[in-house]
């Protein structure tokens, strides 16, 4: 039987000389391990690709990145910001739409759990005042708080995660038909799905290089089935 397929956003940003397009191995890595092959995506606006490009897919992943403008959500730029390349972001913006179009199910991850927000209509904090927890791959708990998906994938009560983000959904400003359904201890905002009838998830930590790696691939390995259905 045919691996499902699985793609998987492309960053794009300037590396030495050159922009780039280019995705890190751990995303290629998990989703190998999880029994699907990675498809990668390259940035783009043009939604007339993009279906041809996500048609044959069974679910896409956003990654992570730098920052979405703040302008997005109606505010001025924090000096911490670190803009993503506005092909990204348009190419995000694009990508997401055409997926929700299509009902594929996606997952984004750090970055790519910020953008669900800004996309629905909410709003980030540009940067977080305390980064010792959420910092440099540090370890912290979360509190999965229902959902639909979120339970599915980790069961109910806490889980330990990994964490290497500045920004952070802002909690009293959560898009429209987003629910938060994982928390940190210090209210941080871990978790986000939407009401739409196929799995659109974001989740702020990298389960692709968590150090439990049994733990880390729950998420791609339940994102594979939902691809083969």
């Amino acid at each position: 039987m045919p691996h499902p397929r699985i793609g998987v956003r492309m960053n794009y940003m300037r590396l030495g000389s050159h922009h780039q397009f280019h995705v890190r191995d751990k995303y290629i890595d998990a989703v190998f391990a999880a029994g699907a092959l990675p498809c990668p995506l390259p940035c783009t606006d043009d939604k007339a690709v993009l279906r041809q490009y996500l048609e044959p897919l069974g679910a896409v992943i956003v990654i992570g990145g730098l920052d979405y403008p703040p302008e997005l959500y109606g505010e001025a730029l924090h000096p911490k910001t670190e803009l993503a390349h506005e092909r990204r972001v348009k190419g995000d913006f694009s990508l997401l739409e055409t997926a929700l179009e299509l009902e594929k199910p996606l997952l984004g991850i750090c970055a790519g759990m910020q953008l669900l927000n800004v996309f629905f209509g909410g709003a980030l904090i540009q940067h977080i005042p305390e980064l010792d927890t959420h910092y440099g791959e540090k370890q912290h708990p979360v509190e999965i708080l229902g959902g639909r998906w979120l339970p599915r994938i980790y069961g109910e009560g806490r889980i330990t995660v990994n964490s290497n983000h500045h920004q952070a959904a802002d909690p009293n400003r959560i898009g429209a038909g987003l629910k938060v359904v994982a928390q940190a201890e210090d209210g941080m905002v871990e978790a986000l799905e939407h009401d739409s009838e196929q799995m659109v998830l974001g989740i702020q930590w990298h389960p692709e290089r968590m150090a439990d790696s049994a733990l880390g691939g729950a998420v791609f390995r339940f994102l594979v089935k939902l691809a083969k259905t």
